[in-house]
């Protein structure tokens, strides 16, 4: 009988190791995911900050064409650089949603968040099912 109660014991260890390893596994999977949503969180955060300064720029523009319209006309060199700046801008944005677009295209395992091909029902990494 105390053999049996040892296999039992040592079965029940045997599993009880392999959780913890599953559940170890599955912390970093989100740990990273965690960490993926806050770099996009950051990008948008960017992408946001400059939709405002492009509208501060066309802002600025309005009113140096409305000046010109007024009377005091704004010099066309300046009315360049400052369209010129909205374009940088604009190019920044551009760049920026077209990252935010792969990193939250990037198909990740949900155990360990190693990157994962098209097709795969296991894990490359750590084996887990996908």
């Amino acid at each position: 009988m105390n053999e049996k109660l040892y296999e039992l014991l040592d079965t029940i260890q045997r599993t009880a190791v392999q959780a913890s390893d599953v559940a170890a596994d599955a912390a970093y999977g989100v740990s990273k995911k965690a960490g993926e949503l806050l770099s996009v969180a950051k990008l948008n955060i960017r992408v946001v900050e400059l939709k405002a300064e492009v509208n501060t720029a066309l802002r600025e523009l309005g009113e140096m064409l409305y000046a010109t319209h007024t009377g005091d006309p704004t010099d066309s060199e300046t009315l360049l650089a400052k369209l010129e700046s909205i374009d940088a801008l604009k190019t920044q944005i551009a760049d920026l949603n077209a990252q935010i677009g792969r990193e939250q295209a990037a198909a990740a395992c949900p155990t360990c968040g190693a990157a994962i091909q098209e097709g795969d029902q296991f894990c490359r990494e750590c084996g887990g099912k996908l």
